[in-house]
């Protein structure tokens, strides 16, 4: 039970941040691992409840991966007290 449980949270968690990221097209979240590597998932999501943080054009067109994720660890810690918790690389 715990195991559907957990499933499920994951599911709605997902539903959530796809409806938080719709307007974002070059950002398509499918699941919790490979649809975040890029780090536009992540910045689009910042985004979408804070947009006066940061240019998001600027973010998606003109940085790596890394960079991406790099930047909305920062502007997650900064502006929002979310500690980074893992390293982009």
């Amino acid at each position: 039970m715990a195991g559907l449980q957990q499933t499920n949270s994951e599911m709605i968690l997902l539903s959530w941040v796809r409806q938080s990221t719709r307007n974002y097209p070059q950002v398509n979240v499918t699941n919790f691992t490979t649809s975040w590597s890029d780090g536009l998932a992540f910045n689009a999501l910042l985004h979408s409840h804070r947009p006066d943080l940061f240019d998001w054009n600027t973010v998606a067109s003109q940085q790596s991966p890394v960079q991406r994720l790099d930047h909305a660890f920062n502007i997650a810690r900064q502006h929002l007290g979310i500690e980074k918790l893992l390293d982009p690389e």
